[in-house]
């Protein structure tokens, strides 16, 4: 691409970061969206963290946003989730339970992968290209356009999470945290290959050309008919016999002159 991507300051500055990359931006969404958004969704599997329900809530309201709210099968579509910092709540759970000797749940364990939430919404939404996670936005679009550019995928579902703070409770509730998703398709094609090739007489096999046509003057064919004013067979052609024509060519008769000079050279 002639443009290179551009790091988003912020989960809100992701569609314009990956409209100055050079990518089509065919839908987006976010969380916070509005005053109402005070706690993400409670994402089933996912335990002491925001940061899995805070990418699967922006990712849902990016796709039914596409899909006008009826889910339908997609091209192939990865899945790029991207964060400065991973689950940093999620993190800090951990090394608490360690700390203190406490027993760690098998869900701790599961969710410390941030690929986890990535496979969930491509299982949940039947999405079939790549998984892939980066750390920023920044590397996240570079992906994004590798993946498309190679054909690895038609569309990139491409989710940035950050998790400002990581206070009690995993930093759910803290007013900061944020999450922001987009569907990404391939920039368009120049105009000058955007247009359908309209094909000319040449690229017609069975259009006859100039030289293909019989009814066309200079035609090979228009000899051969004896209506043609010009062909030999046709009554108002007058016929000029030629040296071939003539039927006595090889025993014309001798001219009186030359007939007299080989008299007189017989004996």
């Amino acid at each position: 691409m002639s443009r290179t991507a551009q790091p988003a300051d912020s989960p809100d500055d992701l569609s314009a970061a990956a409209a100055a990359a050079g990518l089509r931006v065919l839908s987006a969404g976010r969380w916070p969206r509005s005053a109402a958004d005070l706690e993400p969704p409670v994402l089933p599997g996912f335990v002491a963290s925001s940061f899995s329900p805070l990418a699967a809530e922006a990712a849902r309201r990016c796709l039914d946003a596409h899909q006008e709210g009826v889910p339908a099968e997609l091209p192939v579509t990865a899945v790029v989730v991207a964060s400065e910092l991973g689950d940093l709540a999620g993190a800090v759970q951990v090394a608490e339970a360690v700390d203190g000797g406490a027993r760690l749940g098998p869900l701790l364990f599961f969710q410390a992968v941030p690929n986890a939430v990535a496979g969930h919404l491509a299982a949940r939404r039947g999405l079939t290209g790549p998984v892939v996670c980066v750390g920023g936005a920044g590397a996240g679009l570079e992906v994004a356009e590798l993946l498309l550019a190679d054909g690895d995928a038609e569309l990139v579902l491409l989710v940035l999470v950050e998790q400002a703070t990581a206070g009690p409770g995993g930093g759910s509730g803290s007013g900061a945290d944020r999450a922001a998703a987009v569907l990404l398709a391939p920039p368009p094609l120049p105009d000058h290959l955007d247009h359908p090739h309209h094909p000319g007489p040449l690229d017609h096999p069975d259009h006859p050309g100039p030289l293909d046509h019989p009814d066309r003057p200079g035609h090979p064919d228009r000899l051969d008919q004896p209506d043609h004013p010009g062909h030999p067979d046709h009554p108002d052609h007058p016929h000029h016999p030629g040296r071939l024509d003539h039927t006595d060519h090889h025993h014309r008769p001798t001219h009186p002159d030359r007939q007299q000079e080989q008299e007189g050279a017989q004996p």
